[in-house]
């Protein structure tokens, strides 16, 4: 049987990719471009009686939650299944674990918003079930969930290139949540991979999915 996609990004591929990635991530400037932030800062209140806490599953070096810890006044987590990843994140101050979606280190009910940060694509198939569970398990009610991925209106698969044996997946990622009454999704943009524009390869789309959790009852 060959080894689960989890099982090799945190034995290996994990720390590979954020080696291969390290300039690029450093490189980036918060807030701008980042779609996630976009929609992010347009959600959180501007002032709260207690202070709100994220999660980014997919954190990398933690730029992102390092941003909106500074400008937010929100408390961040994050985690990776890279260890390199985990460790940039720490340094910079955040609460970082390396963890994978399906088996997430914190109790119940403990975030206020939830953020997939473009890992979806890679995760196995067998366990998108359990993801599900597991985001939901830690998002409180009311909560929001922020989903960035490469997206399909039909399932797809190729060959992720950096590692044989690895499955790269495009689908609509929301679905995983949509179809439960408490979630609602409010927000879905599709634009380009690589500018952030619209473009009709679909080849390149990517979107950012905003879902809101909230009783229906």
């Amino acid at each position: 049987m060959a080894d689960k996609q989890k099982d090799i990004f945190l034995q290996s591929e994990g720390d590979a990719w954020f080696s291969r990635n390290r300039q690029a991530l450093a490189d980036r400037k918060f807030p701008d471009g980042d779609a996630i932030l976009a929609e992010l800062c347009g959600l959180l209140p501007k002032e709260s009686n207690r202070k709100l806490k994220v999660l980014e599953i997919g954190c990398g070096e933690g730029g992102r939650l390092v941003w909106l810890q500074q400008n937010c006044a929100v408390e961040c987590y994050g985690v990776d299944p890279s260890t390199q990843a985990v460790e940039a994140a720490t340094a910079r101050g955040i609460k970082a674990f390396k963890a994978v979606a399906d088996e997430l280190p914190f109790s119940a009910e403990a975030f206020d918003v939830v953020i997939f940060g473009f890992c979806l694509y890679l995760c196995d198939r067998s366990d998108l079930f359990r993801i599900a569970c597991e985001a939901d398990r830690v998002l409180r009610l009311p909560g929001w969930l922020i989903i960035q991925d490469f997206f399909s209106p039909v399932p797809r698969s190729r060959i992720y290139h950096h590692r044989p044996g690895v499955i790269s997946y495009k689908m609509d990622y929301r679905t995983l949540f949509s179809w439960h009454p408490d979630y609602e999704c409010l927000t879905h943009k599709v634009r380009g991979h690589q500018n952030g524009v619209h473009t009709d390869d679909p080849e390149e789309w990517t979107a950012v999915s905003v879902l809101r959790k909230a009783s229906c009852g």
